[in-house]
């Protein structure tokens, strides 16, 4: 049986990277997925859902410019550069980046869709990695198998047709006229519900409530970003845990909040209805609170709130519910055995620069994790920013050679404690 030397588990945006930028490489490769094709979060795509990130931020080319696989590269062969670059936009639409990450997906003959890997073994000269199809060997794997929807407690019993995750938006039947909506969560899949529903031809009352204690923008101005760089996130990997877990806290508006944009339409939205009509029948607004219990009535669903630091207990009454709540790491029985022998931190598995796991006994064959470190990586390893230069990590890490360089930015501001004059002279 051939051994590959790497086997990309799950085909998310960010193995789909990983395998692009395998592509031109020496390595034998083989990723599986147990969808029929790519895809990204279908029921989110609304009309008006934004990218979050520069376009620029794609599978390759913050690794690799010249690459086919490029995002300016698929508007080119598809006749749009121009017309992309005449736009006064410098980000696009997500269902064009899906659209951009499925053209890339069909060009990589390595990608197995509609075979999901159900078990990991680990043996002294790598992995045995088994599918629904076959059995497999690596020397090491790179596990991507995404997110799932984080659901409160109180709404689990419920889940259907009107109670439901932000992510099977689009797969429940249209908001019927007259119909009253709860929204739960205030993150940018929250408010962009709430965009499309004030949008909804005779929609009823919309509720939304968020824990927090206002709708916050995402702060992604340019200081604020350099927190996505190759030279932070090489910092943030030297800190202890302690200021790690203190650093993922207080930079979570970074990457978790609502884009500047979006809020202001909304806000916009709301303010010229006020000027027509009262508007606490057609939206309120209720941050600081939390659902504590959610059940089924003649009249509805009945939602009992829990409000910060009050002791009032509201009840909102709604004929749907939609949770935007947020998403949390697939959990896999294959995936916590494969890491019950790696050495521990605070709890968590202690991952290395090249984002691969530090086992205890040093055995031969890496494992890297995708999407599941913000704590030992940062936030920039669960979204879009730096998914290129992090793959071009694991490469060189595979090669044992610096076949994508890394090529140290020189950050304006000096970050973590770090000048940067301190830097550029650490470089050299």
């Amino acid at each position: 049986m051939q051994v590959l030397d790497l086997i990309g588990i799950g085909i998310g945006p960010f193995n789909l990277s990983l395998a692009a930028l395998a592509c031109p490489t020496p390595l034998r490769t083989a990723f599986f997925e147990k969808e029929s094709g790519f895809d990204w979060h279908p029921g989110l795509l609304l009309p008006n859902s934004r990218l979050q990130v520069s376009p620029l931020k794609d599978c390759v080319t913050l690794a690799d410019p010249t690459s086919p696989f490029s995002f300016l590269n698929y508007l080119a062969v598809h006749g749009r550069l121009y017309s992309f670059v005449n736009r006064c936009d410098a980000t696009t639409s997500r269902r064009e980046f899906t659209q951009y990450f499925q053209w890339v997906a069909h060009q990589l003959p390595q990608l197995r869709f509609g075979e999901e890997v159900t078990d990991v073994t680990r043996l002294d000269e790598g992995y045995r990695v088994t599918t629904t199809r076959d059995h497999y060997h690596a020397r090491s794997v790179a596990i991507g198998v995404g997110v799932v929807a984080t659901i409160p407690e109180c709404a689990k019993p419920w889940l259907g047709e009107k109670v439901y995750h932000v992510a099977s938006y689009l797969d429940r039947p249209q908001i019927d006229i007259g119909e009253r909506v709860l929204v739960v969560g205030g993150g940018q899949s929250g408010a962009e519900v709430v965009e499309h529903l004030l949008g909804s031809p005779g929609i009823g009352k919309i509720t939304w409530v968020t824990s927090r204690g206002n709708l916050f923008t995402r702060d992604d101005s340019s200081f604020i970003n350099v927190s996505y760089t190759p030279s932070y996130s090489q910092r943030f990997h030297s800190l202890p845990l302690k200021k790690r877990r203190t650093i993922v806290d207080d930079e979570k508006l970074t990457s978790d909040g609502i884009s500047a944009e979006l809020s202001n339409r909304i806000y916009e939205s709301i303010y010229h209805r006020s000027a027509t009509g009262n508007i606490d029948d057609v939206i309120q607004l209720l941050p600081a609170v939390v659902m504590k219990e959610l059940s089924p009535h003649a009249d509805g669903w009945h939602a009992l709130l829990a409000s910060h630091g009050t002791c009032q207990r509201p009840t909102v009454v709604a004929d749907r519910v939609v949770l935007a709540t947020g998403f949390e790491p697939r959990p896999l029985a294959f995936i916590d055995r494969l890491l019950a022998s790696a050495s521990m931190e605070g709890g968590l598995p202690v991952v290395k620069d090249d984002y691969s796991v530090q086992f205890e006994d040093n055995a031969p064959g890496q494992v890297y994790l995708q999407n599941r470190s913000p704590v030992q990586s940062g936030l920039q390893s669960v979204n879009l920013s730096l998914v290129a230069y992090r793959n071009g990590r694991i490469i060189n890490s595979l090669l044992r050679r610096e076949y994508y360089l890394n090529v140290p930015d020189r950050p304006i501001l000096g970050c973590l404690g770090l000048l940067p004059a301190q830097e550029t002279q650490n470089a050299r």
